[in-house]
Parts: C-alpha cells; sequence; structure tokens
C-alpha cells in the first residue's frame, strides 16, 4: 500500500494566516499480497496533513506497516506546489516533490523530482492541466535520471468527482564518467563522454478515478492500465468505502491492485484492509445547520426540510443578481429571488450532511456565503462548507 504525500514544512513559517491546515490519522489492519515477497497479514498507520494556502499547497504523508514477524516498512513523501502565475482560464504551477522508503533489514529507496505545469480551468468544476517534470531516484546503491510528462483533467459529473491522468515515466542509469589515462586509452583519442545519461525505459500509467459522497458515507474507486515497450501490461485499481461514526471518526474499508514503483523498484501488491480514520481540524468546524431556522436577519441560512425542498436565504444588500451552486446542483448556478429587505431566496432539495457550495453576486467572482468560513476547493476557488441535519 503506497500513499502519495507532499509537503514542505519551512514554508508553514511564512504562510498567510488564511491558510487551512487539514490532518487524518488512518489505523488499521489487513492482508496483503506483494509482487515478490511472502503473504501475510499486516497493521499499519498512515498520518497525514496538508497545509493549503492561498499560493502554496503543502503536503506530508506515510505510512509506517507491520507483519507479524516483525518485518516492518514505511513510505512517505513530500511535495510543495507553488501557483506562480494566472492569466484568465490557466495558470502555472511548480511542483517539488519528494518521497522514500525504509525497511526492515532492506536498503530503502529515494526520489526527488521537479515538475512544471500549465493548467486551464474553464469553469468552476473543470480542470485541465499538462505537466513536465525532472528528477533523480536511487534504488539499490544505484541513482537513476527520471522523466515525467503528465497529462490530467478532473471535472464534477452528476454529484461525482472524475478524474482521468496520464503519466510517463522514463528512467535511465546515470553514467558515469571514465578516468583519464585508464588502459585503453590511446594518444590522441577522443575524450571519453562526461554523460552517458540516456532515457532508454518508460511506463505509461492511465488511471481513471471517482470520488462521491453523500452526508457522512463517501466511495473512492480507481481503474488504470499499465502498459510499455519492456513492461508486461498490468491493471491498476483501487476501491475504499468510508461511513462517518461521528464527525471526526470515520470508518474505512478499502481493497486493490497496487502496481510497483518502475524507477525505485518498490513492489507492487494486492491488499485489503480495514480501519479507523481520524480527522483533525485546525480552526473553527464547518457551520451545523440546525433542523429549524428563525426568520431572522442572518447573512445566511437554511430552512427545514418540506414537501418541495429546503429554503435557502441569504442576505446582501445592493446586489442586482445572486446565484449559488454547491455539491447538491452538481455546480451548477442556480438564481435566487430577491425577497426584500436586501434577501435572496429560493428553495432546493438538500439531503443531510456534509456539502460544499458557493455563490455569485451580479456575475462577479465566487465567494463563500456571507457569514460562512471560507475554504479553498481543490479547483481553486471559494467555497464554504456546511452541515444540514
Amino acid at each position: 500500500m503506497r500513499y502519495i504525500l507532499r509537503f514542505g514544512w519551512p514554508l508553514l513559517l511564512t504562510a498567510q494566516a488564511a491558510a487551512q491546515v487539514t490532518a487524518t490519522v488512518d489505523v488499521g489492519a489487513g492482508a496483503y499480497r506483494p509482487d515478490r515477497a511472502t503473504p501475510g497479514g499486516v497493521a499499519s498507520i498512515a498520518p497525514w496533513i496538508r497545509y493549503h494556502g492561498r499560493s502554496v499547497d503543502l503536503d506530508l504523508a506515510g505510512t509506517y506497516t507491520d507483519v507479524p514477524d516483525g518485518r516492518w516498512n514505511f513510505q512517505g513523501a513530500t511535495a510543495a506546489t507553488f501557483r506562480a502565475a494566472r492569466f484568465g482560464p490557466f495558470a502555472a504551477e511548480l511542483v517539488g516533490e519528494a518521497d522514500w522508503t525504509t525497511h526492515y533489514q532492506a536498503r530503502g529507496t529515494s526520489a526527488l523530482t521537479g515538475t512544471g505545469r500549465l493548467t486551464l480551468q474553464p469553469g468552476r468544476a473543470t480542470r485541465f492541466w499538462l505537466g513536465r517534470g525532472r528528477g533523480v531516484a536511487s534504488a539499490l546503491g544505484r541513482s537513476r535520471a527520471v522523466q515525467r510528462t503528465e497529462l490530467g483533467t478532473s471535472a464534477y459529473v452528476a454529484g461525482v468527482q472524475i478524474g482521468f491522468t496520464l503519466l510517463r515515466s522514463s528512467w535511465s542509469l546515470v553514467g558515469q564518467p571514465a578516468a583519464e589515462g585508464t588502459p585503453g586509452d590511446t594518444l590522441g583519442s577522443e575524450p571519453p563522454p562526461r554523460d552517458t545519461t540516456a532515457f532508454g525505459s518508460a511506463v505509461t500509467d492511465a488511471v481513471l478515478s471517482g470520488r462521491w459522497r453523500l452526508g457522512t458515507v463517501g466511495f473512492d474507486a480507481s481503474l488504470g492500465r499499465r502498459f510499455g515497450r519492456s513492461t508486461p501490461g498490468l491493471t491498476l485499481w483501487g476501491v475504499s468505502a468510508y461511513r462517518g461514526i461521528t464527525p471526526l471518526l470515520e470508518f474505512v474499508a478499502s481493497a486493490g491492485r497496487s502496481g510497483s514503483d518502475p524507477v525505485t523498484a518498490v513492489p507492487g501488491s494486492r491488499y485489503f484492509a480495514l480501519g479507523l480514520r481520524l480527522r483533525v481540524r485546525a480552526g473553527p468546524p464547518p457551520l451545523v445547520l440546525p433542523p429549524t431556522a428563525a426568520a431572522d436577519a442572518a447573512p445566511f441560512r437554511v430552512g427545514p426540510a418540506l414537501g418541495s425542498g429546503r429554503e435557502i436565504v441569504l442576505r446582501l444588500v445592493g446586489a442586482h443578481r445572486v446565484e449559488l451552486a454547491g455539491d447538491f446542483t452538481d455546480w451548477r448556478p442556480v438564481p435566487l429571488d430577491p425577497w426584500g429587505d436586501g434577501a435572496w431566496r429560493t428553495v432546493l432539495t438538500i439531503p443531510r450532511g456534509l456539502h460544499r457550495l458557493a455563490v455569485r453576486v451580479d456575475g462577479g467572482a465566487w465567494h463563500a456565503p456571507p457569514g460562512l468560513r471560507p475554504l479553498t476547493s481543490e479547483f481553486g476557488g471559494e467555497v464554504a462548507e456546511i452541515v444540514v441535519e
């Protein structure tokens, strides 16, 4: 079981105060069948933390696993994503990533890459990106130069977040220059080349993923295919389901087939695991909306569930047009009707549970509704979270 992590601790010291910090800790047990090792049971602890600022995302994650005979493994990685510039719907990003492994009585691995990425966001719920990166990896006492090209897209479709990525990784042993005056050299001969690096091996991973969440229940799934000239084809897949027990504790079940890392040679495996996920929130929790709402001057409120839906009222004095979008509208804008005294109103079907939403005034940018704590969505826009009971 391999986790991708992104983080860079030093930048936390100078980050904006409006940034968000979220974290989870997964504790579980299950069974796994690695490609080149003895299968068996496994216990794991997997912490993850994310810092999300206006111009930088920092992530740190890791997975510690232990089997009954005392063999243990640790896999971790860090990354920092900088949003360098924006030109209308286009944006430029710089991504630095590092990951490593440590094993019981075995040599570990490491990889360090930097990637430049161009993104296009034609709408609130759709994003495309193209990236190119280079780096170096170390495994089994040898260094490898690495090149990566990535193409991806993500979108919300009927309440499901769908993504597709195409990642091509090429690598080779880094050539070592020959020493001058070694046997075989002849007078007047050409000096040996100083760099014999050649990217002759490559694999491509094509992965389709989906995420759906309704209230306290959610599902993540992915299906992919690995192919290459010198690599046998391999189907990669994973599915996980989670159910909230309390606002900060979830039950998680997962299974899948992970591929080996083609650069560092960390083996892949088949796995099944059950566990608990503890969520840690930094800052106030999302607004919890009661089942009844008083008709007062609150800047934002959601009424009780009625036959026609729930009444949503916003107070925006001076606005001429107000629209609302959320996961319960498939992120399609819904116009609100003027309701007098600076209020705007609509009635929508909103199921119980955790939801994200945003509003737009007079055709401007999308923002969190008035009175709610603003968050930055995975698409870069501003949203807010509410819990409807």
